[in-house]
């Protein structure tokens, strides 16, 4: 079984007996979490610690405040959105690009067949010269969608990292504000004064590039807001295209009104007519009426990938930093996938284990412990598949709370 960081430290051990048995109860089930967490690295580190302090200073103090098991729950339920947006952000990328070069393999199999029919100036005029010209116009611009959807990631995602500069220097010159207006005189800390003072020297160096940063995050979130709008007049363009590759009868009216900026060629109709005065295009007019809807579909899935991608773009800009540490450390989509798993069982067990504790407040400590142990083994459950791992984490647990001083 993997090492697991200590909880609790030697400053700890000078306050002996300040939890109740309450407390020690929902310990066991927070430091349950936290030991199959860090052993299945789960949180980042910075937010594993920060459920450890939250953890200490719960034992040490026995408040009215949110539950640190609520806390945790939340935090791991952020972690699994960021774990669902960073995977929907690959899958869209990836079916975009997948999508743009299968209908790009069709157009040009579509220029090869009509090479080949030996087409009349007639038909040329009437239909097969406006129709090959609009679906070279329909390649052009998804291949142009595909190239701007890289660029819209490129441009959410440094979006993401001025966010979180941003948010570092907001919280540093705030720190330095509350420092020097002796706020923080009283926060229990016994700093050596050179340390403060070396401190706030850090931290007038990050203020001074507040103002920078604040630049720095207004120049990203225009660029994405420009690229965003490319992106949405390519998709309005796609769309137009679209109306005149459906009968009349169905197309949306305000679309038509904005053709007036966007004359393309009504092939519907054009092939609707060339039907009647070209009777051999009966012989393919299936084939044709497929490239249509071709057309049809890709303006819609297209449509939908740009809004689930930016569902997803807006779950990074609030969570920047796991976003890339997430991004950066789960290179293999089956390991993602494995701690998505895992997330998703161990949010359950914990809603479930906090439900217990409310359960019985007279119950022993011991007789809790054995009823965490059912909980966990019971099947079937939401958490079946992690409950070996969830077994030995309550052991681990068990053992670093049973020992403190």
């Amino acid at each position: 079984m993997a090492m697991v960081t200590p909880l609790f430290g030697r400053r700890q051990a000078q306050q002996p007996g300040a939890a109740s048995p309450a407390k020690h109860k929902e310990m066991l089930v927070v430091m349950t979490g936290l030991v199959f967490i860090e052993q299945n690295a789960l949180l980042s580190s910075n937010q594993l610690e920060d459920a450890k302090r939250s953890v200490r200073a719960l034992f040490m103090r026995a408040s009215g405040e949110e539950t640190m098991l609520r806390k945790l729950v939340e935090i791991l339920k952020v972690n699994k959105d960021l774990h669902h947006a960073f995977s929907a952000i690959a899958k869209i990328s990836a079916r975009i690009g997948t999508s743009v070069g299968v209908i790009s393999k069709k157009v040009n199999y579509l220029k090869q067949y009509v090479s080949r029919l030996n087409i009349t100036p007639a038909e040329g005029e009437h239909f097969f010269g406006p129709f090959m010209s609009f679906t070279q116009t329909f390649q052009t611009r998804i291949i142009t969608f595909h190239e701007y959807m890289e660029s819209y990631l490129e441009c959410k995602e440094l979006e993401a990292r001025r966010t979180h500069e941003h948010r570092i220097a907001q919280d540093a010159s705030e720190r330095l504000r509350r420092r020097l207006s002796g706020k923080l005189a009283g926060d229990g800390q016994a700093d050596d004064p050179d340390d403060v003072e070396a401190n706030i020297k850090q931290e007038l160096l990050e203020t001074f590039d507040y103002a920078e940063a604040q630049q720095n995050l207004a120049d990203a979130q225009r660029a994405s807001r420009i690229k965003g709008q490319d992106i949405q007049a390519l998709l309005d363009d796609l769309k137009a295209m679209c109306q005149m590759a459906m009968n009349p009868a169905m197309r949306d009216k305000e679309a038509q009104r904005n053709l007036n900026t966007r004359p393309y060629d009504d092939i519907f109709a054009l092939f609707s007519q060339a039907l009647v005065t070209h009777p051999r295009l009966q012989k393919i007019k299936d084939f044709i009426l497929d490239y249509f809807k071709l057309y049809q579909r890709a303006y819609g899935m297209f449509s939908l990938d740009f809004i689930n991608f930016n569902k997803a773009a807006d779950t990074i800009a609030a969570n920047p930093e796991e976003y890339f540490d997430a991004k950066q450390e789960d290179e293999d989509i089956k390991i993602k996938l494995e701690k998505l798993r895992k997330i998703e069982g161990l949010i359950p067990f914990l809603e479930a284990a906090g439900t217990e504790l409310s359960a019985d407040h007279d119950e022993s400590y011991p007789h809790f412990s054995k009823r965490l142990s059912k909980t966990i083994s019971v099947q079937p459950s939401e958490w079946e598949h992690i409950a070996e791992e969830l077994l030995l984490a309550k052991v681990a647990a068990e053992a670093d709370l049973s020992t403190r001083l």
